[in-house]
């Protein structure tokens, strides 16, 4: 692989930490060969790697200032950043004795705002993410993974290695083969399209079984769930472009449009957890949010540089 095609894989990783990013172009690079995607995971990887190794980093390197920037600064040439990177990792790597200290090999998956994008796991299982959406993965299946936002999965069932994933809180545990998990605003939703799937809190023991066309909600990690029917062929329908939804909480919609738009969207805690089931089309953050607001009978206000729904008549 060039080491062009490597450099311009850690500027695009560098990038998504600036508000501006050019989600559609970074979208046209990675489709533009296969060679950029492999390198683009690559750099996750390794930079995932240093996240997890800089607690045995920090006692290792001598003093320096206690703060150190997250992101790396944009330089022309990217050549010795990397080769300082890759020692780090190899120094930190050979210095965990033990099975308990060794890292972790992580790569966060990002689907760029107003895309969906499919993830193929190790095992075959695949999952799509929603706008805006991003999924941790770990080199093991015996390792959970975590999502933040609203992501499709469809599993290929392993009773001896079960797939996890950590949302909001909470762990949900494939049983079956093919669910959705939604996480925002303190909120997550388990919709079961075949199967069924686990969920467990942390905080509570044992766990909550969620079976084909069911949705549980639970607010905040654990909190008191709340299962209902659910209509199979909503779960995922975002991949088609609308958004859809049966009987989901505000908040999570309002996250959804954050999500898909780049733009922050909030409801009023009075009206988070209101169920919704409608369609919104996407496009730009007012239309969806009026259009939200027309369908529900919330009013809209800007909030710094929010815009926030609530009930007028609690006003």
């Amino acid at each position: 692989m060039s080491a062009e095609i490597d450099e311009a894989a850690a500027r695009w990783h560098m990038a998504q930490a600036d508000d501006e990013m050019d989600w559609a172009a970074f979208a046209d690079w990675l489709e533009a060969d296969p060679r950029h995607r492999q390198a683009y995971d690559s750099i996750a990887l390794l930079d995932a790697r240093i996240d997890a190794a800089r607690p045995v980093l920090a006692r290792l390197l001598p003093s320096e200032p206690a703060s150190v920037p997250r992101r790396y600064p944009r330089i022309a040439g990217l050549g010795a950043v990397a080769a300082v990177l890759i020692v780090a990792i190899v120094i930190a790597i050979s210095l965990m004795r033990s099975p308990a200290g060794r890292i972790p090999e992580m790569v966060a998956y990002r689907a760029p705002i107003g895309q969906s994008r499919d993830v193929r796991l190790a095992d075959g299982s695949i999952a799509t993410l929603a706008s805006g959406s991003v999924l941790r993965v770990a080199s093991s299946r015996d390792m959970a993974m975590t999502l933040d936002g609203n992501a499709l999965f469809d599993v290929r069932h392993d009773p001896a290695h079960p797939l996890v994933i950590r949302a909001g809180g909470y762990e949900i545990r494939d049983v079956g083969t093919r669910f959705e998990v939604s996480a925002g605003s303190g909120m997550v939703r388990v919709a079961v399209a075949e199967g069924r799937v686990a969920v467990r809190s942390p905080d509570v023991a044992g766990e909550v079984e969620v079976g084909a066309g069911n949705a549980l909600v639970l607010t905040g990690a654990g909190g008191r769930g709340d299962m209902r029917p659910v209509r199979s062929q909503s779960i995922g329908a975002w991949r088609k472009g609308s958004l859809v939804y049966d009987q989901v909480p505000l908040a999570i919609v309002a996250a959804d449009i954050s999500r898909s738009t780049g733009r922050p969207v909030t409801v009023d805690a009075a009206v988070a957890g209101r169920r919704f089931s409608g369609v919104i089309a996407p496009g730009n953050r007012d239309d969806m949010v009026a259009a939200l607001g027309e369908l529900t009978g919330l009013e809209a206000r800007t909030d710094g540089d929010a815009i926030r729904l609530g009930d007028s008549a609690g006003r």
